[in-house]
């Protein structure tokens, strides 16, 4: 990834957080107070944010970068499921890029953008609320249609109704348009240090939990082919036979995933469903046949929203980022990682009060500037002092020998505090056996893994890890490690890999810019452990060529450890 991709990608990170805080405030007011057509006022605000950045920055492919990363930052938030926020803000994003490619920055293009992205919030909708209740739901407003007309002797044909929605529309598209070329033409007079922060960006990798949830990714397939089965099955067979197996795996889900179901417990939801009950009771020919239609719509709402939730917790699993850096998508992720920690900076130095719902435009202006103290702030970041040491080679070459020359003569340096673990060969009959690890800190020991099996000990390759090991190295790892100087970790290996073993604990150290690494990396491995953790700063180390006394004043150089 070159420097001039990099940027722009920082760029997309920046927009991404600003409008997915946008989404956050302004839907949650708009939710809160129960508007209708809150959907189309975000697409509204997102067509005007959009033009005001353009504005800013015009990059190539800038803004479908800037909609996916904000798309999966409200996918992945604990209270949202991953149905609405990819449909609605791709949308926008999608239509906005292929507009203003074609016919460049002008009003035309933005004005044709605007209406495009208004239209979009419609087609978001249906298909949303198709996708949740089924093809019945069609028919039941259909009717609902036509007893609104017979009841209030409104004589309002179809083709006129839509006329006047693509009217309204197309006005609030052009009107979208007007405000983000004002806005955007204004920017250039805000002062440089115009914009005042109350609280400092802190980077932290908060997109992928990695503490709290035992993840399997094999149920994201579970879930997919699940729900498609069971979709297929209410439309073929009558609901009560599909009932007793859909109840039996919605109560596995709630048991699963109970925290992350915030929307089955918010009494709006069931309230929704009621009333489509009693809609489909009411407007169907048949009774009967209504309530039976009604109860099918009912469990298909219940079943697409419990299990696109259960995905997209499942999606937060760390081996999900391997497999994306394996793939290619390495910035996605960093960026990805980088805007979802602004979201509480954005939202804080914002310090939105009730009168700034009503203009939410002043609000517009401050968000960019405080994009650019976020774009300074992430390239800072992404160019931080620490280094990572990789200390390669083959098996039993003497990695692990030269790593404790390195820490023997960096333990004769005063002050200088070295967190970590050293993995120690345990051989039986001239064959290695097992490990024990070190904590380099205090000395202690404790048995790693070995060939012998063990009960629910993780088996990879020829060996067993038995939990008291791996509990043992994180805490060995982590304990005072905001205080380190040197984080060792020997080795990392296919758990790692696997987003498992040390992994999380590799997560949290990048969150810290000043803390120097060694890892113990195999040859063979080398390769996807770089491609996993891009760094800007890492150093491969051949045993057979550098000296360990070099290695070790490069690291007592550092500014941290000169600055006492």
């Amino acid at each position: 990834m070159n420097a001039k991709q990099q940027e722009i990608w920082l760029k997309a990170a920046v927009i991404g957080s600003v409008w997915a805080s946008f989404e956050i405030v302004f839907g949650s007011f708009f939710h809160s107070l129960r508007l209708p057509f809150a959907g189309t006022f975000l697409s509204f605000s997102a067509i005007v944010l959009l033009i005001t950045f353009s504005y800013k920055w015009n990059d190539k492919n800038l803004f479908l970068k800037a909609g996916l990363i904000a798309a999966l930052m409200r996918s992945l938030m604990p209270t949202s499921v991953i149905l609405g926020p990819l449909i609605g803000i791709m949308l926008e994003a999608v239509l906005f890029q292929i507009i203003i490619n074609i016919f460049k920055r002008n009003y035309f293009s933005f004005a044709l953008a605007g209406t495009l992205a208004m239209f979009s919030a419609i087609l978001h909708k249906v298909v949303s609320i198709i996708l949740i209740y089924g093809f019945d739901i069609v028919k039941i407003l259909e009717n609902l249609y036509f007893v609104l007309l017979k009841t209030t002797h409104i004589n309002l044909p179809v083709n006129q109704l839509l006329l006047i929605v693509v009217f309204a529309y197309t006005f609030f598209g052009f009107l979208s348009a007007f405000l983000g070329v004002k806005i955007g033409k204004s920017i250039d007079d805000l002062p440089a240090n115009s914009i005042s922060v109350n609280e400092k960006w802190e980077v932290k990798n908060t997109l992928f939990d990695i503490k709290h949830f035992k993840y399997h990714s094999k149920y994201i397939v579970i879930h997919i082919i699940a729900l498609i089965t069971f979709l297929f099955a209410l439309e073929i067979y009558a609901v009560q036979y599909v009932l007793p197996p859909v109840v039996i795996y919605l109560f596995w889900l709630i048991k699963r995933y109970g925290k992350s179901l915030r929307r089955l417990a918010k009494p709006l939801f069931w309230v929704q469903l009621i009333i489509i009950l009693a809609l489909a009771v009411l407007l169907w020919q048949n009774r009967t046949e209504g309530l039976i239609v009604g109860i099918k719509m009912i469990v298909r709402a219940v079943l697409v929203v419990t299990i696109f939730t259960a995905i997209s917790v499942e999606l937060k699993n760390p081996l999900v980022k391997a497999l994306l850096y394996k793939r290619g998508y390495s910035q996605l992720y960093a960026t990805l990682g980088l805007a979802t920690s602004a979201v509480p900076f954005i939202l804080k130095n914002l310090a939105v009060s009730k009168k700034d719902f009503f203009n939410p435009f002043k609000i517009l202006r401050k968000s960019v500037g405080l994009s650019d103290i976020l774009f300074s702030e992430f390239k800072e970041h992404l160019n931080s002092k620490n280094t990572i040491y990789i200390i390669s080679g083959e098996t039993r070459s003497g990695k692990t020998t030269f790593l404790k020359q390195i820490i023997s003569e960096l333990k004769e340096a005063k002050n200088y505090k070295i967190n970590g673990i050293i993995a120690h060969g345990i051989d039986r009959n001239n064959e290695r056996f097992g490990f024990e690890i070190e904590n380099i800190a205090t000395e202690q020991k404790q048995i790693l893994c070995t060939q012998e099996p063990v009960e629910n000990a993780k088996k990879i390759g020829r060996f067993y890890f038995n939990n008291e090991g791996l509990s043992f190295g994180k805490k060995a790892l982590l304990d005072n490690i905001d205080t380190a100087d040197l984080l060792v970790i020997d080795e990392i290996g296919y758990m790692e890999l696997k987003g498992k073993g040390w992994f999380s604990v590799i997560e949290q150290a990048m969150d810290y810019p000043d803390l120097d690494m060694i890892w113990v990396v195999r040859k063979r491995i080398l390769e996807e452990v770089l491609q996993l953790w891009q760094h800007s700063n890492i150093k491969v180390i051949d045993i057979n060529i550098h000296k360990s006394a070099a290695i070790s004043k490069q690291l007592l150089k550092n500014n941290k450890y000169d600055n006492r």
